[in-house]
């Protein structure tokens, strides 16, 4: 029996999505905090290369929740990132093999346009933990150090930097990050922890967990009407990692790499040699989604596999190499890509 295809995945700048992903049969996807602070490293890193922004967040015992704003078309490559890169460092960590998370995560697009529907999924996340009564009040809401909740009202200091604030404040009419706009949420929190359960939050809810889009009528019908468009491309079954996506991304790609040759002295990508070559892409793969074999043909490399070990080994050597690593903050600082 031949399953039922994929919907494609709508990607557009300036997208908004609610993301949540599961472990592989509902299975723990972290066994204690180490764990827990990986994932937030590889979110951290996830933000940066695929230029989202992250307006909330929370990691459950066997899923997590992330509210993300795409400034270019990254969803996708971006998810695909995350979620095979977490797996991977927790298996090694942890010794062991095979997928940690479902292949299929939920992506549901959120209006930010019409006032209401992107602060019900911001307060939706952040809630989680108080509906799974794993917390019970606000006090240990804001103290989770694994959901946003705490960062965004002040509570948990050191907000990183990817984390934004403005979006959510918006939705209640506070304007800037100080103490005062801070109380407010967290005082906006409080009266929402005790709304939990109700019957007009359930129904709300219910239509985020099924839904795969979140808005007005009028977006619903926008969302549609390029839904429509890309079931009318020839695709294959991942056909929203199309070409035009491809394209851009190595547009932005090449255009750092220039900037970054420069910045070590050389005068074209060709006479690039020896591990500046492998820097230069380690600083492109932190900025961009390209491939592994993009960079491999771009920068005189062989294989992809070349390419793959010489920037793993590059980043190890950076703390045994004084000039390597000289040249690498060379790159970090006075290259703005």
């Amino acid at each position: 029996m031949v399953g039922m295809p994929r919907a494609p995945r709508i990607e557009f700048e300036g997208a908004i999505y609610h993301v949540m992903s599961r472990g592989n049969h509902l299975d723990p996807i972290f066994q204690d905090a180490n764990d827990r602070q990986l994932l937030l490293k590889t979110l951290g890193e996830t933000t940066q290369s695929a230029g989202w922004l992250v307006h909330g967040f929370v990691f459950m015992p066997n899923h997590y929740h992330l509210l993300i704003e795409t400034r270019r078309r990254t969803l996708v490559k971006g998810m695909q990132y995350l979620n095979s890169t977490y797996t991977r460092r927790y298996n090694v960590r942890h010794k062991t093999f095979g997928h940690l998370l479902q292949g299929r995560y939920k992506a549901l697009l959120v209006d930010a346009e019409n006032a209401g529907y992107f602060l019900t999924v911001s307060d939706y996340i952040h809630m989680n933990p108080v509906r799974a009564k794993r917390l019970r009040d606000a006090e240990a809401l804001l103290k989770d150090p694994w959901s946003s909740a705490g960062w965004l009202s002040g509570v948990q200091r050191r907000k990183p930097e990817w984390l934004a604030w403005q979006r959510v404040y918006g939705e209640l009419g506070l304007k800037d990050w100080n103490r005062r706009s801070r109380k407010e949420y967290r005082g906006y929190l409080e009266r929402r922890i005790g709304e939990v359960g109700e019957r007009e939050e359930k129904e709300r809810h219910r239509k985020i967990q099924r839904g795969w889009c979140w808005g007005s009528d009028r977006f619903v019908e926008q969302m549609k009407g390029k839904l429509e468009e890309l079931r009318e491309k020839p695709r294959d079954v991942e056909s929203w990692n199309d070409v035009s996506v491809e394209e851009m991304e190595q547009e932005r790609a090449d255009g750092m790499m220039q900037k970054a040759v420069r910045c070590l002295g050389y005068g074209t990508v060709e006479k690039v040699k020896g591990w500046d070559r492998f820097l230069v892409a380690r600083k492109v793969r932190q900025h961009s989604k390209v491939s592994v074999k993009w960079l491999a043909a771009q920068l005189g490399v062989r294989t992809r596999g070349g390419m793959s070990n010489g920037i793993y080994l590059a980043g190890q050597r950076l703390h045994l190499d004084r000039s390597m690593a000289a040249r690498w903050r060379k790159l970090e600082r006075g290259c703005d890509l």
